[in-house]
């Protein structure tokens, strides 16, 4: 290794020092899928985990179409149940329920769990549900998917063609109720009008788990330059996804990755990017080829990044983020203290 390798090498320790937040994961559906084997949190994500500094994970509570309606509530405390016995069999991590919680994890060494709702069909339109999440530990609530449900519609992986509704009732209830608990509200997957109203329903700064920019993907699913700009008005938080990071396989790399950190830092400030790497290659690979062919239909072809699929891979980030003339306390923000900052405010 050469000495200015080498010297890379060092900074990047010293910038994972603290650790990463990454804010969306699908681990629980896979945690509920695998709920016959033992250990699969230590032995098949911590190792991963580790090589890349993660600190803080958002555990995403998600439902596939085939356990809805009937199934919803059970798969999703089936899901939360199996995280809880997990933890229990692992001193690295710690299940958090608050910014305090959160810094006591870290400070035993522990990677801290914070479990999200990726759509709240488990609440079906009982709203005395969300107090029972809440006390499990959800502490960050994105309406929708890309399907309709109680609470609204999610935006389509298209340039156009989302529904033109708003929230339903339900939904807007479900949204003063999650600022009043203490809940986030993840504006992720949500439709244009859908977005635009909980910002009207909403005083509290709001967050994007997991998207991309339009500029580069245009897809209603993704983010717009006027929606990261109120986002940022508010003092939030993107979190930027690596996975529909181009409509384009050949342009799905590292470098158009960090193209959407830069596209929304140069429109909210560095202060308003965080990370939500969504990673689920592991979940499509799991997929018979005519079950991914069916989601390329229903949503869009992902197309994963080389060198950037799994957690483990976060290194080769903070590298590329060197590499593109980012400082160091630019690159600490990004990968940990802007989404401290929204938990010290927030949780």
């Amino acid at each position: 290794m050469s000495d200015q390798a080498k010297q890379i090498e060092e900074r990047i320790d010293r910038l994972h020092a603290r650790g990463l937040v990454d804010l969306h994961f699908d681990l629980l559906m896979d945690l509920y899928e695998k709920r016959d084997r033992p250990k699969v949190l230590a032995t098949e994500f911590l190792p991963e985990f580790e090589a890349g500094n993660i600190a803080v994970l958002g555990a995403a509570i998600y439902l596939e179409d085939r356990y809805l309606p009937e199934m919803a509530l059970r798969v999703a405390l089936d899901q939360i149940a199996r995280l809880y016995a997990e933890v229990e069999k692992s001193a690295r991590f710690a299940l958090c329920k608050s910014h305090q919680e959160i810094l006591r994890a870290r400070e035993a060494g522990r990677i801290a769990l914070l479990i999200t709702m990726e759509g709240v069909e488990p609440l079906g339109t009982d709203l005395d549900l969300l107090r029972v999440f809440f006390e499990l530990g959800v502490r960050a609530i994105g309406l929708t998917h890309v399907r309709r449900n109680a609470a609204g519609s999610g935006g389509v992986f298209a340039a156009s063609g989302s529904s033109p509704d708003g929230l339903t009732s339900f939904g807007r209830d479900l949204v003063q109720a999650c600022e009043a608990l203490g809940i986030m509200v993840d504006l992720a997957h949500i439709n244009p009008a859908g977005f635009d109203e909980i910002f009207a329903l909403t005083a509290k700064p709001l967050i994007v788990s997991h998207t991309n920019a339009r500029r580069y993907h245009d897809l209603e699913r993704n983010i717009s330059d006027e929606q990261i700009k109120m986002v940022g008005a508010r003092g939030g938080v993107i979190g930027i996804n690596a996975v529909l990071v181009s409509p384009r396989q050949e342009e799905a790399t590292l470098d158009r990755y960090v193209d959407h950190i830069e596209h929304v830092a140069g429109l909210i400030g560095i202060e308003g990017v965080g990370i939500g790497f969504d990673f689920f290659e592991f979940l499509y690979r799991q997929r018979s080829e005519s079950a991914q062919q069916e989601l390329a239909a229903k949503l869009t072809r992902p197309y994963f990044i080389p060198g950037l699929t799994n957690h483990s891979h976060a290194r080769n980030l903070t590298r590329k983020l060197i590499e593109r003339g980012f400082s160091d306390d630019h690159i600490e923000r990004i990968l940990f203290g802007n989404w401290m900052r929204i938990f010290a405010q927030l949780l």
